[in-house]
Formats: C-alpha cells, sequence, structure tokens
C-alpha cells in the first residue's frame, strides 16, 4: 500500500496491476482518512459516493478521479477559497469590461530584472511595456521583456506535476517529501544539494537563508551558462568582488575590447540607454563621445562602433598590452595593419583623455582580460570618474562544477534544482547527465518539461512573473517587485514556494513570503504605507546600489600568453544567440522568427565563419561544416560574417535540443556540449572541414530590398546639414486637396540612437496580433512582421571589405505617405487616407490583389496568404489585442502607427474638452525602444517633439528623391569629425551580402 498521500505513486502502481490487485488497492484506500479527505476536497460535489460500501459506485467515483487526473493537477490549491467562478453581478470596483488595467511589474533575464508595467483587458494580461518611472529601465524593453508574455500563454508550459514523468499533484509532493525530509534534516542536511540559476532575489536569498538554517549542512550552487569570468578577474584585481558600472556623461572615449555593452543581455536597457544620451549630449556640445571596437565576432556593439576592428579571441589579452603600450609610449605613425592602426588610435584618444575614458572588456573574455582592463583603467584615472564600482547584483555561491565532481563522487543523495536546465546547458566535459544519474532523490522546478527533467524523479511546474509575487534586482541593485496579473494558468509556484514546503511545517503562499521579508525592520503602519507605494511604483525606492572604493591588489603572476595557432587551427568562440539566448526561450515563436540583427536568420542558429577563411575554404553561406575542438565536434551550417575576425568561427547557443513535440525540436545544432567547464567561452585549436552538403537557412536579409538608392546617411558633427529632396516638386499623384481635422501624426527615427536590438519589432508583433508563420513560409518572403530594422554595410570599397565594413540599422514600416503610391494602385479603396493624414488598411474591403505591395517603394506591406491564426492553442489565443483585428488569409497587413492608441486618445480628448497632448500617444514601437529612437506625435503642434525633430539638421526622408511626403522621416547617423575628411560626407550605404 502506497503511501496515503502520494497519490501519484498510487496511480502508478494501478496503472501496471492486476485486477485483484487494483481492488485490493482501491478498497485499502477507501477505507483511510487521507484519501476521503483528498476527495473531500478535490472533488466535494461527489464525495458523498464514498460514503457507503457500494463497489459499484465506488469504481464510477474512481473512473472519474482517474479521467480527471490531469485536471485535478493543474487545479487551483484545495485551501484556496477561489474555487470556481461565479459571472459578475456588478463590476468588481476599478474593472470595467474592455477597459485596461495596468500593474507595475518586472521581467527577469538569468534572474536579473528589468522595471516593467503589465496592460490587462478582462482580466488578461496583453503587454508588457518599460516603467519609466524604474531608474534602471526608464521606460525602456528589450526583446525578451516583450516576448514574456508569450511564454505565459504558452501551451507546451508545464502545467502539472510529474512523478516519474507521471502526473501527480503538489499534495502527493508534499507527502512524499514529509519523511523524506525529516530524515534529511536529523542528518543536517548532509548529501542535500541545492542548484539554481543567478539569483539577485531578496526573497529567495532570504528562503535559502531558511532553508541552509534547517538543514545546516546544505550546500547552494549556481549554474550559470551565459555568465563570464567578470567576478573572477574584479577578485584578481581588486581581491574582493566587485560590478563594473559605466557612466558615459563623464566619459570623452569609449574603447571595447570584444565588448557587450549594446548587446542583449541583462544590462541591455539601461546601459544602452545611458549610451545614446550620453552621446547625442556630446555631439551638441561638442566632440562626439566616439565609440572604438575590437571583437573576435560582430555584435551590436561593434556594429555600432565608430572605429572597430577584427581580433581573434587569443590575441585579446596580447591587444590590452598593446594598448597599454600605446598609451604610455605611442609608437610610430606608419602602422602597416588594421589592427595597429586601431590600437594606434584608441590608445591616442585614451592618452588624450585621461580619466575621461572607458575601456571595458566582454563579459566572454576571460579573467586575465577582465584583470588587465581594470589595471589599465586605473592607470589612466578613469576609476571613480566614468568607471565606478558597486556590490555585484547576482549573490554568490558555489561553484557548478564542484557540484558535478561530488555528484560524480557518490557524495550528493539528494539535489533540488530551480530553474535550472544543467542536463542541456552544462559544458560536455562535465558529463552532467551520467554524475546526476548517481544522486538518489532529483527534484526539478521548471517552467517546461526540458532535459532535465527527464532525470527528475519529480518536476514541478514553476511559475511565470506574470502569475507570481516575488522580487528581483535589477543590473543597478533596484529591487523590482513582479506580481500576478492572471491567476496562475496551470498550479505553478514560485521557487520561494516550493523552498517553503521542503523547509517549513506549513508551506507558504509567495505573497506570504515576499511580504514577510520586506516587513523586516518596519513598523506596522509604516510597512503598510512602504508596500502600498512599492506596489505602485514597481520598485523599493532608493534600494540601488551605491558605488564602492577599488582599491587594486598587487598583480598575481602574468597570464600565460595563448599559445600560437598552428597551421589551420582555429579560435572557436561561444556567444548566446541573440535572439532566443541561451536556450530557455526557444520555445517562443515571436523570437525564433525576429530576424537575428546581423544576419536576418529565422529558426535556427549558425557557424559565423570569416570571409577570409570562407575564401580559404571555398566555403559558402549555407554549406554545411564540422568545427571539431579537443574531443568533440559540432555540425551546421556556415555563414560568411562580414567583419568576423579571420581565424575564428563562432558558435551559437540555445539550439540543438532533442526534447520531442516542441516548437524548437530540430532546430540548428547543439553547442553547450563542446563547451569546456575551463573555458566555456573560447577554445583554441579547432578546426573546420566541409560536409560536401548545403542547408538553406531561410533569411530576410534579401527581401523587401531597396538596394541601388541612397538610403543610410551619415553626418559628420562638424558639416552641413544632411542633403533632403524638395518636397514641393511635382508628382505623379496628387493628393495635395485631402482635408484634415487639425491634426497629422508623424514619425521621426534617430538611427544614430538606434542600436538593432529589435525590441519594436516584438513589441509591434505583441501588439497588433501579428502572427508567426514559420521557417518555411519566410524562406519564400512570406514573413508577417509589419516593422523589420534592416541592416546595411558600406565602406566595402576601402582596404579593409568584407573583413572590416561599417554597420547600420535602418528601422522601416509604413511611412504613411502623404502622397501614397499604394492608393492609386488598390481597385477597391481599402488603402486610404483617414482626416489625421494616416493611410489605412480597410481589411473587409481588402479582395487580395496585392496591387498596393507593388506600388509600395518601402515594400512595407505583407499579405496573409494562410490562415495562420487558425487552430491556435486557446490559451493562446487569450494573448490577442482585442483592440485589433484578427486577420484572415487573403488580405494586405501593414504598420498603421498603432491606430488604436490614437483613436483612444481622441476618446479622452473628447470626452474632457482638452487637446491630446504631447506624448500622450505613444506607438508599440516608439514604447518599447530602450533608447528612445522613435518620436512620435502631431506634426500640427508647434510644441510637439516630433515636429522639433523634423527640424534637426539630420532629419531626411527614406527615398526622398520620389516625393511621395512620407509622414515618418529619419535622423541621420553622427559620426566624429576627422582629420581630412570631407565636411559632411554623406557616406552611402548599401545592404550588405546574403
Amino acid at each position: 500500500m502506497p503511501h496515503p498521500h502520494d497519490i501519484g505513486d498510487l496511480r502508478a502502481r494501478l496503472a501496471g496491476g492486476t485486477g485483484p490487485q487494483v481492488w485490493r488497492s482501491l478498497e485499502a484506500l477507501a477505507e483511510t482518512p487521507a484519501f476521503r479527505d483528498f476527495l473531500t476536497k478535490e472533488f466535494p460535489s461527489a464525495s458523498r459516493l464514498a460514503d457507503g460500501p457500494d463497489r459499484r459506485q465506488f469504481f464510477r467515483l474512481m473512473a472519474a478521479s482517474f479521467a480527471f487526473a490531469g485536471l485535478g493537477a493543474c487545479s487551483q490549491d484545495p485551501g484556496n477559497p477561489r474555487n470556481h467562478e461565479i459571472p459578475y453581478v456588478r463590476n468588481p470596483e476599478r474593472v470595467e469590461p474592455s477597459a485596461p488595467l495596468v500593474y507595475a511589474s518586472a521581467t527577469l533575464l538569468d534572474g536579473i530584472a528589468n522595471g516593467a508595467t503589465v496592460t490587462t483587458f478582462d482580466g488578461r494580461p496583453l503587454k508588457v511595456e518599460g516603467n519609466a518611472s524604474h531608474p534602471w529601465s526608464r521606460g525602456g524593453s528589450d526583446i525578451f521583456a516583450q516576448s514574456s508574455i508569450l511564454d505565459l500563454y504558452d501551451p507546451l508550459r508545464s502545467q502539472a506535476v510529474l512523478y516519474l514523468n507521471r502526473i501527480s499533484s503538489w499534495d502527493a509532493f508534499r507527502g512524499a517529501m514529509l519523511g523524506r525530509f525529516a530524515a534529511i534534516r536529523a542528518d543536517g542536511g548532509e548529501g542535500l544539494r541545492l542548484l539554481t540559476g543567478p539569483v539577485t532575489s531578496p526573497t529567495l536569498l532570504a528562503s535559502i537563508d531558511a532553508m541552509r538554517a534547517a538543514y545546516p549542512r546544505m550546500r547552494w550552487h549556481v549554474h550559470a551558462p551565459a555568465a563570464g569570468d567578470a567576478m573572477a578577474g574584479a577578485v584578481a584585481a581588486f581581491g574582493r568582488r566587485l560590478q563594473v558600472r559605466y557612466a558615459f556623461a563623464k566619459a570623452r572615449v569609449v574603447v571595447a575590447l570584444d565588448g557587450d555593452l549594446l548587446d542583449a543581455g541583462p544590462a541591455q536597457i539601461g546601459t544602452s540607454r545611458d549610451w545614446v544620451d550620453a552621446r547625442l549630449a556630446s555631439a551638441k556640445a561638442g566632440p562626439l563621445l566616439a565609440l572604438h571596437s575590437a571583437a573576435s565576432t560582430p555584435s551590436l556593439t561593434s556594429a555600432k562602433a565608430d572605429f572597430h576592428v577584427a581580433v581573434n579571441a587569443s590575441d585579446m589579452l596580447a591587444l590590452v598590452g598593446r594598448l597599454a603600450a600605446e598609451v604610455s609610449a605611442p609608437s610610430d605613425p606608419a602602422a602597416d595593419d588594421l589592427v595597429g592602426q586601431w590600437v594606434k588610435r584608441a590608445g591616442a584618444a585614451l592618452a588624450a583623455h585621461r580619466g575621461q575614458g572607458i575601456l571595458t572588456a566582454g563579459a566572454a573574455q576571460p579573467a586575465a582580460v577582465h584583470e588587465a582592463v581594470h589595471r589599465l583603467n586605473d592607470a589612466l584615472g578613469n576609476h571613480g570618474g566614468p568607471v565606478f564600482f558597486t556590490a555585484p547584483v547576482v549573490a554568490e555561491a558555489e561553484p557548478f562544477d564542484a557540484l558535478v565532481r561530488d555528484m560524480a563522487a557518490g557524495a550528493v543523495k539528494s539535489l533540488v534544482m530551480l530553474d535550472t536546465n544543467p542536463v542541456y546547458t552544462a559544458p560536455g566535459d562535465l558529463n552532467f547527465a551520467e554524475a546526476i544519474g548517481k544522486v538518489p532523490l532529483r527534484i526539478q522546478c521548471g517552467t517546461s518539461v526540458d532535459e532535465t527533467s527527464a532525470y527528475a524523479d519529480w518536476h514541478l511546474p514553476r511559475a511565470h512573473p506574470l502569475e507570481s509575487w516575488g522580487d528581483a534586482r535589477a543590473w543597478d541593485g533596484t529591487v523590482s517587485l513582479f506580481q500576478p496579473t492572471v491567476q496562475p494558468l496551470y498550479n505553478g509556484r514560485g521557487d520561494a514556494e516550493v523552498l517553503s514546503i521542503l523547509t517549513d511545517p506549513q508551506p507558504r503562499d509567495g505573497l506570504a513570503i515576499l511580504r514577510d521579508v520586506h516587513a523586516k525592520g518596519r513598523e506596522a503602519d509604516a510597512f503598510a504605507a512602504f508596500w502600498r507605494k512599492t506596489l505602485l511604483d514597481g520598485f523599493v525606492e532608493g534600494s540601488g546600489f551605491a558605488p564602492e572604493a577599488a582599491v587594486l591588489v598587487p598583480a598575481g603572476p602574468a597570464a600565460a600568453a595563448a599559445a600560437p595557432r598552428g597551421a589551420g587551427q582555429l579560435d572557436v568562440v561561444f556567444r548566446p544567440d541573440p535572439t532566443i539566448w541561451t536556450g530557455a526561450t526557444a520555445n517562443n515563436g515571436w523570437l525564433q522568427e525576429l530576424p537575428k540583427p546581423l544576419t536576418k536568420v529565422v529558426w535556427s542558429n549558425y557557424i559565423a565563419v570569416s570571409p577570409a577563411l570562407a575564401e580559404r575554404e571555398s566555403i559558402a553561406t549555407g554549406d554545411m561544416v564540422r568545427i571539431a575542438v579537443g574531443q568533440g565536434s559540432v555540425d551546421g551550417p556556415a555563414w560568411v560574417m562580414p567583419g568576423q575576425a579571420a581565424d575564428t568561427v563562432t558558435l551559437f547557443l540555445g539550439y540543438g535540443r532533442p526534447v520531442p513535440d516542441m516548437l524548437f525540436s530540430g532546430l540548428g545544432y547543439a553547442a553547450f556540449p563542446l563547451r569546456s567547464s575551463a573555458q566555456p567561452w573560447s577554445r583554441a585549436g579547432g578546426t573546420l572541414a566541409k560536409l560536401g552538403r548545403q542547408v538553406r537557412l531561410a533569411t530576410t536579409q534579401d527581401h523587401s530590398t531597396m538596394e541601388g538608392h541612397d538610403i543610410v546617411k551619415v553626418h559628420r558633427v562638424d558639416g552641413p546639414k544632411v542633403e533632403s529632396f524638395p518636397t514641393d516638386a511635382p508628382s505623379f499623384y496628387d493628393f495635395t486637396a485631402k482635408a484634415n481635422d487639425g491634426r497629422a501624426w508623424g514619425m521621426v527615427i534617430d538611427q544614430d540612437a538606434c542600436i538593432g536590438c529589435n525590441a519594436c519589432v516584438v513589441s509591434c508583433q505583441a501588439e497588433n496580433n501579428i502572427p508567426v508563420v514559420g521557417a518555411h513560409e519566410v524562406s519564400i518572403g512570406r514573413e508577417m512582421h509589419w516593422l523589420r530594422v534592416d541592416r546595411y554595410y558600406s565602406g566595402l570599397k576601402t582596404g579593409a571589405g568584407l573583413d572590416d565594413p561599417d554597420t547600420h540599422f535602418q528601422p522601416v514600416l509604413c511611412m504613411h505617405c502623404e502622397e501614397a503610391p499604394c492608393e492609386v494602385g488598390c481597385p477597391v479603396e481599402a488603402t486610404l487616407h483617414d482626416h489625421e493624414g494616416l493611410n489605412l488598411m480597410v481589411y473587409n474591403r481588402c479582395i487580395g490583389t496585392r496591387a498596393c505591395s507593388g506600388y509600395c517603394p518601402y515594400k512595407v506591406r505583407h499579405f496573409n496568404y494562410l490562415d495562420y491564426t487558425g487552430g491556435m492553442a486557446p490559451v493562446t489565443q487569450l494573448q490577442r489585442n482585442p483592440e485589433v483585428t484578427v486577420r484572415a488569409r487573403g488580405v494586405m497587413e501593414k504598420c498603421t502607427y498603432c491606430v488604436q492608441r490614437i483613436a483612444s486618445a481622441r476618446i479622452e480628448s473628447d470626452k474632457s474638452g482638452a487637446p491630446i497632448a504631447d506624448g500622450a500617444v505613444r506607438t508599440a514601437c516608439q514604447a518599447a525602444c530602450p533608447t528612445r529612437a522613435i518620436t512620435f506625435g502631431d506634426l500640427m503642434d508647434a510644441g510637439s517633439a516630433v515636429l522639433a525633430a523634423r527640424h534637426d539638421p539630420r532629419n531626411y526622408a527614406l527615398l526622398g528623391e520620389l516625393n511621395l511626403k512620407p509622414r515618418t522621416t529619419y535622423l541621420a547617423e553622427l559620426a566624429p569629425a576627422l582629420p581630412g575628411a570631407p565636411a559632411g560626407d554623406p557616406l552611402s550605404s548599401r545592404k550588405g551580402p546574403a
């Protein structure tokens, strides 16, 4: 007879028993008080059937019980009074049908928070925006924040407690753990290990401390597959863990060594905003704040650099030494290679601005490079000014590799894993899958049934941040709260709640745990006021980390120089995928179909090779190649990457996952097994071999091309106004007599502020119910994004050519032309202007001729070839924005400047009688942009920000020579003044090779 609380184990035994065995088990179970209590809670209306000894009635009851086992496992907690739904008789306070409610919350990436607001309609969270009041995010967001709403409604998310891969329940889990953890407690926690992802949450840390108090010999480990060696470099330089931060406003020059200042990651939102604000301020006040970048593989940071060079990964430490030597003793100005020229320019800039410079190393650089950078910054007097330090945001724990060694040695008896998937993400040389098999008790809490779940005895569904209570620190240390915006869809629980089950005599819910942590040290009345303000703000005021003094310790033995590469050997570097990161978001269709910033590839990863290597090995994009290093190898499609270091290949993480029946199943190759625990980001001695076959990567780079025109303009800060075309030139179209009601909506996009992060693209998709179409449809040109961010290369005719081109980003959406050719082409007037100058689409009038797309020179219209939204899971349909039509097949779609938001503002203006204030309407793309590159408003408002941007000397119209009078215009990129350069040189650009 199983434990009376272990219903999951009972079901497992019944499934494999004979008839008499089943009956005896059921008969014994029916007589237990535990079963009657379970029955009353799970099926209160049917529990009376078990009162008598009638065998037939008992079997009816059990048949119903097992038939609804999955539903029961996903139901509300038995103790939750909200166990059934009652229709409204009167609307609850603050709830109006179809009226949005906005909650302050936070989104998480690698355990680090970014402040957010969540808009809900009728109890359904639909849209995530940045929290403008949050001191770190300041209203910005990134692709992970924008797409997090789709993760909430993922129908393939973990939905039930599993015991030995069979459906169980939280009660069964707790019942099974009572005896096991009582024995562990009696032994002081010997052999008990806790494994988590990166932790910044004060509440979770308090729960871990409580668990340590209950089990003193327990040990806590962290597995962070995207973390680098920055902390180890700080310890080597300063003798303690410190987190480096940058005050760009105090800097005159920035030098990034394989830097990731602007790239995807937990710090992207705030760092990129600081960088752009300082750069634009410098352009107005004096010399432009220039960015110098040396990188082994192109990134958003190197793409936005004014001066850049490609350097092999194994040469980066030597490059720091060359910079230090150049700063102290400038060398002969006649450098004979690109790297030498870059070193002289960057070294001269750092030396000329001592105390006003920033030298930074990327997270993927080894500890020796970080230490060398710290020491050079100190020598230049940059510490305490533009470079400062704070306490680290991520809490310290024991290393992951120590855990794996103990597991392999049989020293780990019980393993609890929270928000981590080490079977997939662990370096290959650790062989985690084999080691975990030696652990007697394995418990995993995760958001999906993943690779590690197959090795766990118990899998517990983890709650999404938008349906649970919790907190976490932002990159600046600000404690940010997240709160439930919807009742948990699948009865998942937070990490602290799981630890409470294992620690507390009576488990507590997430709200009680969170309140208890923040109530410490506060009187009841003071806490009540604090709690209300914190929930409304979304963060704890003044909780950010203050700068700390950083004093160098004596340098240890010099790091050994990298061994020279042998003939035919390569550096192999690893990077998180720019859209799905390390794979935790791989089941998110928005991110899978989001074109990667530099290649525009979707639904796959690739192996980046340099043009020089491709020429040497006769490799073309799409050729399957094998990269071997150490004892392992991976096969994947090559992508010839301009700007890649000559002898470096880049592998991207997050793909090649073997979990069946998921969106990511069968996509790409797995790079984690090729990583080593000692060198997780770079390995020397790699080789490349062609496999003699090709694959077709789905990419949007060749779609909607406008090549051959002067599209991207670059403005020297000392140059004249950017050339623009006259708006009074003769036009083939005569739309000048259109009436208006006193408003003229328009947009200006600052291309110098745009970092190519694609947050605007995902935000537009979330706001406007844009469907995901799949890799095949994308490969034949049928992607549906209303907004795209084009990538261009320039400088291809210089000496560097494809080895070191300039890179440019340009967001392109409907231009809302005042003289729109699409309106001439449509035979049924499905596309037309309204009285405010918006170019609209009437979906139920469109007959699918696609004439408007042929007439549009910007190629921003997309035809809905198939019913991409049909058959969508009901839970996913809950995410659809009710203010935007869900389009069926056979109609043309495009950007409408988020007309639904304009309509809402217009209604409020009509109700109040006051005009629409400048800034009251923010398009989805504008609201998402972390750098505030997009300005939107009324061009008829003399005081509007968009009109001021229109009068900026950098303003120009895309394809202005066509004289279509677009309502969307651009501000040219900025470039520093160069001695001998032509003033205002436009630096024409074109689309790069696919």
